[in-house]
């Protein structure tokens, strides 16, 4: 069956089943929204790696998911529908709020975002699981959000204009941002939109990249266009390459890339769109260029070694390809976001038909401008109703078409004309009937500017100290911080009064809760430059965290004088003035923040709060009403409309997550109101659907304690100290004086000393947290995760194999069903030489470990590391392995045994066996997680087998293979193809 009348049959099949939930037909003109549940095949993901992702700073304090499995069950979703006469759009908030699918109702339910009838997950997210189809949201770490495979709050909305809208969103947790998306459909529009939401409410700068990864449907007819560019970019500012054509192919055509690759527009963008040209039909992604830089283009490619992910990600809906739109140009690119600010913008996505072709679009329209055999065709889809709108081509002498037409979403308007001489130079404009223009085109391009590309700055001994730091900077905004500090220190070394090195580091220092450090650093860097804004506001930030006061008001003063602070000086010194006690002063701050940004929902929120408290309630709810307008997910203004008297209804967004409660328990401490921090814990306490939490518990503990009741304060750390440890990461800077405080009081606590040490080895205070998860080993508890914790600090940071060797040990003693403890010592063993070691792991293994597909993968590696090649190529042959996107390590391995295997047979006098293995090196098992690319490097295998032919004396054969040898795709420097081109008699090039 054709792959587009399946997936049309299987939306038809949907579409009566909602038909059905909602029994009544939808009237014109009106747009609708509901919940309901959508029963998908599931493909099954196991429990989430219990052990912390210590050393990856982009996912931690998340737990992996990498425990994907081939078994499927069918399993229901919550999902949200809006539809109106044109469109239907399903949302699941389960997995990331993604825009599961949309599709055209005008055009026999086109999926004009890909869907995917299953949920398949392959490694491809940050943590692991992550689904094909829809369209997520990437926000702020480069790559597949940490949520994008785990539910987030959500919300329906009706709105007053007869829109409905599906709010969805999240903080994340590795740098507390946060991010929503409002998902709109209109009345009488076939497009949707989407208002995204960035909002940085900490009180530090932190790297951000946001991208909407969207997937539409890959056929040999699908063209994908950005507005006129001269050349593209893949990944990062560096390489720029031709755009569209380039070596002789037109790369708009997704059948002409054969590999995996990205295209980036190399200039700012408006739309990125995909037409498939026989099906004369397609998606548009509009966002304006002004808001949203990036347009990218991407694919897994046709080889089969992109191909392959389409049997990894779905079982019948076919290859996809991806159109994203990003803040900034590249996915290379990132920015500091400002502490307290907030950024929003639109997008629009529409499906488009019987235009034959694509040329150009906006929100309300796109058009295909084309010669075809010396007529010019004017092709039109709008997404609104346009009546008495005029369609006009002109050229540079003037009108030479002009024609009324009655444009209305959902159906195709066009026309042809006679071309004249010079199609180019034509302009065709679309007005509406008030005479505004709806839309204008001319394929006269203007020229693309030269491309600005990413610096790189010098590394070595001779780099000076700014090159040093710049370096430093850019690891920074790469998301390297541990690399950037490096660097940072080597600036110093070269020039010890550095200053910008000197503010970045106190930056990083605050962040990680190294507040005295900061402070130095913050101190040193306006010694030599008292103009350091970011040196002031870290200095000043750093002393009130040490409880010092020597000119913090001075340096919030001076702050608050300047653009780039005047919204976030006066929030810190209101915070001040609420601990002195001083309300209308705290107030009077907080709306000086708000005239400096009126956009800061934080000081929008802790203004109400102060009403609150200077009982002025009437004022108060009208604020916290914008608030959650503005940001209907916004957790901490719905704990604050409770505190303030109203309902909790607000609350059922969040599902009861505790970390949204500890958020906005932290964020009541920031205002110094710890009695509102403890209201809102004990609030989380009385939740129908909240568990006991370790982290609620220890905040209850600090705040009691602060509060001078230290039998309430024992209490609740010792109800923490016997909760289960396994998947409690804690990640806050102010979780360091909560555990402290702890052990103030329960000194011998193993907890709280394995909670502290965790915290600070993530933070990269490594040495300190050894010492607290040493004090914690000492107490001998039946801890796994414990001791592998200690055992990662002694491997990956201390470099002592015999001390990680020894707490992997007792991990595995603890718990032997946990097979990443297996791996762990494997790789232990083999470093350390123990062979015997490593056999008798695995025969300790239970079936569970050994039959998954890591350990397999590793015990072949021993069998062919130990020359024991039957054994090895007997697992890879014999079992399945998932691969991580760009991953080969199981092909690499096959290769390598295939070659051990040939060379013992030659050495044997064996030719025909070695043969043998080595046509089987030149085969591409997909069980192993690779596909074959479309021409692959096959150097070695090609001239060992015309070695193995020359002593069977078939010299013809060892021609032709020498021969594929010496013109293979190899580096110019392999040895493999010099070999052969000996062998030949070709001289190598010079």
């Amino acid at each position: 069956m054709d792959s587009l009348m399946w997936h049309r049959m299987l939306w038809i099949g949907l579409s009566f089943a909602l038909a059905l939930a909602v029994q009544t037909p939808l009237p014109a003109a009106e747009a609708t929204i509901r919940e309901t549940t959508l029963e998908i095949p599931t493909y099954q993901v196991g429990p989430e790696d219990k052990n912390p992702p210590l050393w990856n700073g982009n996912v931690y304090p998340y737990p992996m998911q990498t425990n994907i499995g081939r078994d499927k069950a069918d399993r229901t979703y919550r999902a949200v529908v809006l539809e109106n006469d044109y469109l239907r759009v399903i949302v699941l908030p389960e997995l990331g709020g993604r825009v599961y699918a949309a599709h055209d109702k005008t055009n026999e339910e086109f999926d004009f975002v890909y869907r995917n009838h299953v949920i398949k997950p392959g490694l491809v997210a940050l943590r692991g699981a992550w689904l094909s189809g829809g369209i997520e949201w990437n926000f702020p770490t480069r790559g597949h959000t940490v949520n994008t495979f785990s539910p987030v709050p959500y919300k329906l909305l009706r709105n007053d204009d007869g829109s409905v809208t599906c709010a969805v969103g999240t903080l994340e947790w590795v740098r507390r941002m946060k991010w929503s998306v409002q998902i709109t459909v209109f009345p009488d529009r076939s497009c949707f939109q989407n208002r995204i939401l960035l909002a940085n409410p900490t009180l530090t700068h932190n790297n951000a990249y946001f991208w909407a990864n969207a997937a539409v449907h890959a056929w040999d007819d699908t063209k994908v266009s950005f507005p006129p560019t001269a050349y593209t970019y893949a990944g990062r500012r560096r390489d720029p390459q031709p755009w569209p054509i380039h070596e002789g192919r037109d790369l708009g055509w997704y059948k002409n890339t054969p590999r995996a690759f990205d295209y980036f527009s190399g200039t700012p963008a408006d739309f990125v769109a995909a037409y498939n040209q026989q099906r004369d039909c397609g998606s548009v992604l509009f966002a304006s260029r002004d808001q949203s830089f990036g347009k990218k283009f991407w694919t897994w490619g046709t080889a089969r070694s992109g191909l392959i992910w389409e049997d990894i990600l779905t079982d019948a809906d076919g290859q996809y390809i991806e159109l994203q739109s990003g803040r900034l140009l590249t996915q290379g690119d990132s920015w500091l976001f400002e502490p307290h600010m907030q950024e929003s913008w639109e997008e629009y996505w529409f499906p488009i038909k019987q235009m034959d072709g694509f040329a150009s679009a906006n929100q309300d329209a796109a058009v295909n401008f084309a010669v075809r055999q010396g007529k010019l065709l004017v092709a039109l889809n709008v997404t609104r109703p346009f009546p008495e709108a005029t369609v006009s081509v002109s050229t540079a002498g003037g009108e030479i078409f002009r024609e009324s037409a009655n444009l209305q979403p959902g159906e195709s308007w066009r026309r042809e004309i006679n071309a004249p001489p010079k199609p180019q130079a034509c302009r065709l404009v679309v007005h509406d009937s008030r005479g505004k223009e709806i839309i204008a085109y001319s394929p006269q391009a203007e020229q693309s500017p030269p491309p600005e590309l990413e610096p790189e700055m010098p590394r070595g001994e001779a780099a000076t100290a700014e090159e040093l730091y710049l370096a430093g900077y850019y690891a920074m905004k790469h998301w390297n911080e541990p690399q950037a500090v490096e660097l940072f220190h080597r600036s110093l070394k070269k020039d010890p009064g550095f200053s910008p090195a000197l503010r970045w580091l106190a930056a990083i220092d605050y962040k990680i809760g190294r507040f005295a450090e900061a402070a130095r650093s913050a101190d040193l860097a306006l010694r030599r430059n008292e103009d350091d804004l970011v040196a002031r506001y870290y200095r000043a930030l750093s002393r009130i965290a040490l409880g010092q006061s020597e000119r913090v008001e001075e340096d919030l003063d001076l702050l608050g004088r300047r653009a780039a602070y005047r919204h976030v000086a006066p929030y810190v010194q209101a915070s001040r003035a609420i601990a002195a006690d001083d309300l209308p002063r705290a107030a009077g701050l907080l709306r000086r923040a708000l005239d400096a940004n009126p956009d800061n929902l934080k000081a929008r929120t802790a203004l109400a709060c102060v009403l609150r408290h200077a009982g002025r309630a009437e004022e108060a709810a009208p604020l916290l009403d914008e608030v959650l307008r503005a940001d209907p997910l916004n957790s901490l203004a719905a704990i604050e409309k409770l505190l303030l008297g109203a309902g909790d209804e607000q609350l059922a967004a969040f599902n009861d997550e505790p970390q949204d409660y500890l958020e906005a328990a932290c964020d009541y401490l920031q205002w110094n109101l710890a009695d509102d921090a403890a209201a809102v814990l004990a609030l989380y306490r009385t939740r129908r659907t909240a568990t006991p939490h370790p982290l609620v518990c220890l905040y209850q503990g600090y705040l009691a304690d602060r509060s001078g009741n230290r039998a309430t304060a024992l209490r609740h750390y010792a109800e923490a100290a016997e909760l289960p440890v396994d998947y409690v990461f804690p990640f806050r800077t102010e979780s360091l004086a909560v555990l402290e405080t702890g052990l103030k009081l329960l000194p011998d606590n193993w907890r709280l000393h394995y909670w502290l040490g965790t915290l600070l080895v993530a933070k990269h205070r490594w040495e300190e947290g050894l010492e607290h998860l040493l004090a914690a080993e000492r107490q001998q508890p039946s801890s796994a995760v414990l001791y592998r914790n200690l055992g990662e600090v002694y491997w990956q940071r201390s470099q002592d194999l015999g001390k990680a060797k020894a707490a992997y040990e007792r991990a595995f003693a603890c718990d032997p069903n946990d097979p990443a403890y297996y791996l762990a010592l494997d790789r232990l063993y083999a470093l350390s030489g123990e062979r015997a070691s490593q056999a008798a792991l695995f025969q300790k293994a239970p079936p569970g470990v050994q039959n998954d597909y890591r350990v397999l993968l590793a015990r072949a590696e021993y069998f062919a590391d130990t020359g024991e090649g039957d054994q090895a190529l007997q697992i890879l042959t014999s079992h399945a392995f998932h691969p991580w996107e760009g991953w080969t390590g199981a092909r690499r391995l096959y290769e390598r045994t295939l070659h051990l295997l040939a060379d013992r047979a030659s050495e044997q006098g064996d030719h025909r066996a070695a043969v043998e293995y080595l046509r089987r090196a030149l085969q591409w098992p997909e069980n192993l997680g690779t596909g074959r690319p479309q021409n692959p490097d096959h150097a070695r295998e090609h001239y060992r087998l015309g070695v193995c032919y020359k002593a069977l004396g078939e010299a013809e054969l060892a021609r032709q293979h020498f021969t594929a040898a010496a013109e293979s795709p190899a580096p110019a420097d392999s040895p493999w193809r010099s070999k052969a081109r000996r062998e030949l008699a070709i001289p190598d090039s010079p």
